[in-house]
This record gives structure tokens, sequence and C-alpha cells, in this order.
């Protein structure tokens, strides 16, 4: 399963590292910035509530490039992503091009975040690829949001997502998480994913914690580990890993250079029984 390092981070609403789904127990990959992110879509507050403003209206663009042991090689790859608010909607975009295993695809997906109101929020991300084995055949990611106390500053978020492999196998994962943003400019978030394998009905959980800091227009510097099990992790045409414990640890830190404009840069380190995986992204970003 494509999950490229999705655990949250803020991803979609923040967009740290536009940092679009949160990991599964199926496999992990290197997907750049957004998609090192979660689909989570974290809370779209408004300035008052919160110290951070939602990063919406923006365009981006950039590469990656991992380094694998145990004979693996490399991964490399380019995305471009957009993310904008229209009314109650904040729309997402992204293109992934990645070279993986030997074996070279693209992934493409969209998604749409629609607040009912100050208290409720829901996403919905949909994907597919051309090419590349490690991609996803179908992707379906969805959560529902409920923003807590007098500054609306918690938030749960339970979440349902499916992806269609492009060998034999399939998942169906289920998430639960919380978002806290506190005075200063602190957000830690946490999330448990339940994720079921067919066949077989492998039971694969895996967790993560995510703290940031920063502020919009200036940075935001986000560290996020996770662990757990992985199902499935295709690592080539007729190659499949299986039944294996994983971790990652990614630090994101997304700076403005100009008034409108700055860079993203990600780095991170998978360790697996089978191979370490270290490397990063680097992308553009053009606020409008």
């Amino acid at each position: 399963m494509k999950t490229a390092s999705r655990f949250p981070a803020l991803a979609g609403t923040l967009v740290l590292a536009c940092a679009l789904a949160p990991g599964s127990g199926a496999r992990q990959t290197g997907a750049p910035a957004d998609q090192q992110q979660s689909s989570q879509q974290s809370a779209p507050h408004e300035s008052l509530e919160s110290p951070t403003r939602i990063l919406t209206n923006f365009v981006e663009a950039g590469g990656s490039y991992e380094q694998l042991s145990s004979g693996y090689g490399r991964w490399s790859g380019g995305y471009f992503r957009a993310v904008v608010s229209a009314g109650k909607n904040i729309l997402t975009a992204e293109v992934n091009g990645q070279h993986e295993f030997g074996d070279a695809g693209t992934y493409i997906d969209a998604g749409d975040t629609f607040n009912f109101n100050d208290a409720w929020y829901a996403s919905v991300t949909l994907g597919s690829s051309l090419g590349g084995v490690f991609w996803p055949r179908s992707r379906l990611d969805s959560f529902l949001n409920h923003k807590w106390l007098d500054r609306r500053q918690l938030i749960t978020t339970f979440g349902y997502g499916y992806d269609h492999a492009k060998d034999v196998h399939s998942d169906r994962s289920y998430f639960v998480g919380t978002t806290y943003y506190f005075n200063a400019p602190w957000i830690l978030e946490d999330g448990i994913r339940f994720n079921v394998s067919s066949p077989g009905t492998v039971f694969s959980p895996s967790a993560f914690v995510a703290v940031t800091q920063g502020r919009d227009q200036k940075y935001y510097v986000t560290f996020n580990g996770e662990a757990g099990q992985e199902a499935y992790q295709i690592v080539g045409v007729t190659s499949v890993l299986t039944r294996f414990p994983s971790q990652t640890a990614t630090l994101t830190w997304r700076q403005w250079v100009g008034r409108s404009w700055g860079f993203n840069l990600v780095a991170d380190y998978y360790h697996s029984p089978y191979y370490h995986r270290g490397g990063g992204s680097l992308g553009f970003f053009k606020d409008f």
C-alpha cells in the first residue's frame, strides 16, 4: 500500500509537509512532503482560535531523493501540489512521480475538506496512479473532525481508508487521533491507525506523535515519529515483504523567504528488519 508515510503532521490545512495521509500497516514509501503527510486534514482554525492560520491558496513543486540499504538502490521523484480555499471548502490536488525499486510511476489525487459549522468538518481524498507497481491502484482517505473547548483548540479525528494495491492485496484502515493548539506557537498531534490487510485478514496497527512549532508567514518546524507493523510492502514486480515492524522519523522545515514564497525541506529516516532508508525532499511554494 502506498502510504507515503502519510501520518498527519498537519497535512492539508497546515500542510506543513502537505505532510497528505497517515501511515498504515501496509507499505511506507518516500513520497515527498505532503505525501510524507497524512491525508488527515487538521483543524481549519480561524486566526483568533489558534496560534496559526490555515495554509491555503498556494502552489508548490519540488523533488525528492532517498538512499536505501541492502541493495535496494535509491528512490527519486518530483511533485506538484496546490491547495485552494473556496467558501466552506478547502480543495487539494497533487501529482507525484516516483522511481522506486527499479520501477517508475505517477500518483494523482484530489481532496476536499468541508466545514459544516464552527465545530464540525470532514475531508475526503481520492487517488489513483499510472504505472509504478508500488503505487496503489486506487486509494480513499476520509476523516470526520470535531473541535472542542473554549477556543476550539482541541480536535478529535476519526478516519477510514481503503487502498487497493497492484498485487492481490488490499487494505482497510481505521484511524483515531487528536490535535491540540497551545496558546504559544506549538501544536501537538497523535494518532493510532488500525489496518486490516487482505488476503489473510492481517492486522497491522501503527501510531505516531507529531510536534509543530512556528507561525504563519514566518516558519513551521515539525517533528513526526511513528512506529508500527507493516502487513505487505511491494519492493518489485514480483517481490513483496510481509508482516514486519518498522519505524519512521521525519523533520519538516517550512520557511517563508519572501512575503509570499519560500521553501519546504523534509528529512526522514526509515528502519525495518529488511532495510533502512534515508533522504528527503526540497520544494518551493508560492502563496496567492
